[in-house]
């Protein structure tokens, strides 16, 4: 498997892993709902080619219409795949998405980081009205995003039977444009921002991303502990942010950089801070400033405020922005 492409491989190693948590053969069906649970939303049509795959490669053995199981070479390599996941992924997988964006500020066109949010087809209103409220609050990075329809799909992404996909922007772009502006920097945390008078106070608390393999903000989202609506309403409550740090010699290109993305409509800044000064509370390294913002992950949290079962996955996947609707 170390010959086809990692976005082919991370597909086939999660089919390998569904299998084997099946003492059974599986069917394509129950291998795509697996998937959707665990962020990758494939068709039953794209599930068939990798399984053939697989199967050629020896990794999966079919049984006729019952479907297929894995096979002792398959358990090898998943136990080899598995061995790699380390302390770090999470923060790895962050900057490799960052660093394939092709969004230009100048054009306001290219490649976006998106996350993906996975609901009931009957929350779809209710959570545009959401989407729309943290427009009007001026919480989202850009406010666009994409809706699939139950059974469409999109680069790769099928929102299943009942269900919808929508594709809000992570502000992983706002990263992506600065690495490919020249400007180094460094993901540090996740974590939650106290906002009191509608202005944002300090971080109440933090994960860091080199030292975990879980999603932070993710975390903050499931353990219900955000209170975004409640800010949008009295200006006070938690709100999901970031920090990343950047050398002090690249400040003003970073600004500039910054500047380009808000004449764009770009926003969710919370704080920029001086060289070697704290940001929201949190200190920085020697020689280098800090940046806050809120979390792309914003929409999912005030979602499930809103009472609505969603499953996060952020970020996760490109989307060209010309393939967005403009919230207005």
């Amino acid at each position: 498997m170390s010959k086809v492409s990692n976005d082919v491989y991370r597909k086939q190693l999660e089919i390998l892993r569904v299998l084997s948590e099946y003492s059974q053969p599986v069917g394509s069906s129950i291998i795509r709902k697996e998937l959707a649970k665990r962020g990758f939303f494939l068709s039953e049509r794209t599930i068939r080619y990798h399984l053939k795959l697989l199967e050629e490669k020896g990794l999966v053995e079919g049984h006729e219409k019952e479907g297929r199981t894995i096979t002792k070479m398959g358990l090898e390599e998943l136990s080899r795949a598995l061995a790699y996941e380390r302390v770090g992924s999470i923060l790895t997988k962050y900057l490799s998405l960052a660093y394939k964006v092709t969004y230009s500020p100048e054009t306001g066109s290219g490649d976006v980081v998106a996350n993906v949010l996975l609901m009931d087809k009957k929350f779809e209103k209710k959570s545009l009205e959401v989407i729309h409220r943290l427009y009007e609050g001026r919480f989202l990075p850009l406010p666009y995003i994409k809706v699939l329809d139950e059974e469409e799909e999109y680069r790769g992404i099928v929102a299943p039977k009942n269900k919808i996909v929508i594709l809000t922007i992570c502000n992983l772009t706002i990263d992506g444009v600065l690495i490919h502006s020249g400007i180094p920097l460094l993901l540090k945390y996740g974590g939650l921002v106290q906002f009191l008078g509608g202005k944002p106070i300090r971080f109440v608390d933090l994960i860091s991303y080199e030292h975990t393999t879980i999603p932070p903000l993710e975390i903050f989202i499931y353990k219900h502990a955000t209170s975004i609506l409640r800010v949008l309403e009295t200006g006070s409550g938690m709100v999901p942010a970031n920090m990343r740090e950047i050398p002090a010699s690249a400040r003003d290109k970073s600004l500039g950089a910054i500047s380009a993305l808000q004449k764009q409509g770009w926003s969710g800044i919370l704080s920029i801070g001086l060289p070697n000064e704290a940001v929201l509370g949190v200190p920085v390294s020697m020689d280098r400033f800090g940046i806050s913002m809120i979390g792309g992950v914003v929409s999912a949290a005030a979602i499930v405020e809103a009472g609505i079962n969603v499953d996060t996955f952020a970020p996760h996947c490109l989307v060209d922005i010309k393939d967005m609707e403009k919230i207005s």
